[in-house]
C-alpha cells in the first residue's frame, strides 16, 4: 500500500475517446430501456429534496437500496423519465450537472487503478460502437495529467500491476500485428494468457516479464499458431456443436432487449441449415474472404476487450478470465455476424455489424446477473475450455 497524497490522476483514454458524443433523440435506439436505472447515492440526496411536480415524480419512482442510492422503477420496460421522443426529462428538467453517475457516464467506463483512471467507450451505444468499428488505424492511447491532488492510498499490488501492464502492451502489439489473421491473434492469445496464469497461481509475478519477452519474437508466436492447428486436428465438427452453446438461455438469465433473442433465433436456424461442422466452416472460410477488407473491426474489438478488462486481473489474479472475454466476444460476434450475413443474401452492413455488437455488449456486459453467470460459466463449461476456443479459430 502506497500513500499517494501530493500526486495528480493520470487519465488515460483511447485515441477515438474524444470523437464520442451522445445524439440524444437523433440515436435509433436508446441507452435508457431494458435494464435498471442505479442511482449513486449522493444523487439520491440530491432527488430527494426536489421540490414540486418534479419532485413528486421522482419519489414516486426511487426504490431506496440497502447499500445506498436507489433504482427507479421501470415502467413497460423504460426508465420513467424517458420520454415519447426517447429524451430524459429529468435532464430537461434539473439539467446534465444533475443527472446520476450511471446516465452521465453511459457508455463510458471508468477503470481505477491506483493513480491511474482509465475511460473508454463501450459498443453498448451505437454511436460508441460506430466509432470503435470505423476505427481502421493503429490504435493509442491518450495520457493526461487532472491537475487534481490526490487523497489516500493505492490499495493495489503495485509490482503485479507493473507486470499486468506491460503484458497487456505485448497484447496490443499481438492484436495489430496484420501478420496474424484476427484468428490467430486469439491462439496466440490463449497461449499467452496460460503462460501467465501459471506465474500468478505460483506466486512469481516476476516471471511474467519472461513471457511476455518471449511473445515479442514472431518465431514464437508463429510457433504457437502451427502447433494449436496441429492440436485442433482438423474437428470442426466439436467446435461448430460448441459455438452453438454460446446462445443458450440458463436460468434467471436477463434479456436485456428483446433484439438480442431475434439474432438468437437467426444462428440457431443457420446452424441447422449448415447440418455439420465441415459445411459450417466453408461458411466461415467464405465470409472471411468477403470481410477481408473490414477485419480490423475484430481487432478494435479485441483492443477494446483487453483494454477494459485485461488488468483487472490486479484484483483477482485470473488473466484466464480476462483473456477469454476478449476470445468469446469476437468469436460470438464473428458467429453471429455469419450468421446474419448468411441469412441476408450473403450481405453484411456496417450498420447490422453494429447492431449486433451492441446487443451482445449489453447482455453480456450490462447485466450485473448476466455478467456473473457467464464469467462462471467461461471458467467451468467445456465448450469455452481452451481447446474448444482453439477449434473455433479457422
Amino acid at each position: 500500500m502506497v500513500c499517494m497524497k501530493g500526486r495528480s490522476m493520470k487519465i488515460v483514454t483511447p485515441h477515438y475517446y474524444k470523437d464520442f458524443k451522445c445524439i440524444a433523440g437523433a440515436c435509433t435506439d436508446t441507452c435508457c430501456a431494458g435494464w435498471d436505472v442505479d442511482v449513486d447515492d449522493k444523487s439520491y440526496r440530491y432527488y430527494k429534496t426536489v421540490d414540486g411536480n418534479f419532485g413528486k415524480r421522482l419519489k414516486s419512482v426511487m426504490v431506496p437500496e440497502k447499500e445506498g442510492g436507489c433504482t427507479f422503477t421501470l415502467q413497460n420496460g423504460r426508465c420513467p423519465f424517458l420520454n415519447d421522443n426517447n429524451l430524459c426529462d429529468l435532464y430537461i428538467a434539473l439539467g446534465e450537472n444533475k443527472l446520476c453517475d450511471t446516465c452521465a457516464e453511459f457508455p463510458r467506463f471508468i477503470n481505477e487503478y491506483g493513480s491511474v483512471k482509465e475511460i473508454g467507450i463501450a459498443p453498448s451505444c451505437k454511436t460508441a460502437g460506430e466509432i470503435i468499428f470505423n476505427y481502421d488505424k493503429v490504435l493509442t492511447f491518450d495520457e493526461e495529467e487532472d491537475g487534481k491532488p490526490l487523497t489516500g492510498y493505492n490499495d493495489i499490488d503495485g509490482f503485479l500491476y507493473m507486470q499486468l501492464r506491460n503484458a497487456r502492451k505485448c497484447a496490443y502489439d499481438i492484436i495489430q500485428n496484420k501478420k496474424y489473421t484476427p484468428d490467430e491473434v486469439c491462439l496466440i492469445l490463449i497461449e499467452y494468457a496460460i503462460r501467465i496464469q501459471k506465474h500468478m497461481d505460483d506466486e512469481r509475478d516476476d516471471l511474467i516479464a519472461n513471457v511476455v519477452k518471449s511473445f515479442k519474437d514472431e518465431k514464437i508466436l508463429d510457433k504457437i499458431i502451427a502447433d494449436a492447428k496441429k492440436k485442433k486436428t482438423y474437428d470442426s465438427f466439436r467446435g461448430f456443436k460448441d459455438i452453438g452453446r454460446f446462445f443458450e438461455k440458463f436460468d434467471g438469465m436477463e434479456v436485456i432487449n428483446p433484439d438480442w433473442l431475434k439474432y438468437c433465433y437467426i444462428q440457431e436456424k443457420f446452424m441447422k441449415s449448415c447440418h455439420d461442422g465441415s459445411s459450417y466452416e466453408k461458411y466461415v472460410i467464405e465470409f472471411e474472404e468477403y470481410y477481408n477488407d473490414r477485419q480490423f473491426e475484430y481487432r478494435q474489438l479485441l483492443m477494446y476487450y483487453i483494454y477494459r478488462y485485461f488488468l483487472d486481473a490486479v484484483y483477482d489474479i485470473n488473466i484466464v478470465l480476462k483473456v477469454k472475454n476478449a476470445i468469446i466476444g469476437y468469436a460470438a460476434l464473428r458467429h453471429l455476424d455469419v450468421a446474419a450475413w448468411a441469412a441476408n443474401g450473403k450481405k453484411l452492413s456496417k450498420t447490422e455489424q453494429v447492431d449486433i455488437a451492441h446487443l451482445y455488449s449489453r447482455q453480456f456486459e450490462h447485466s450485473y446477473t448476466n455478467f456473473e453467470k457467464y464469467s462462471e460459466k467461461f471458467m467451468s463449461m467445456r465448450c469455452y475450455g481452451y481447446s474448444s476456443l482453439r477449434r473455433m479459430m479457422v
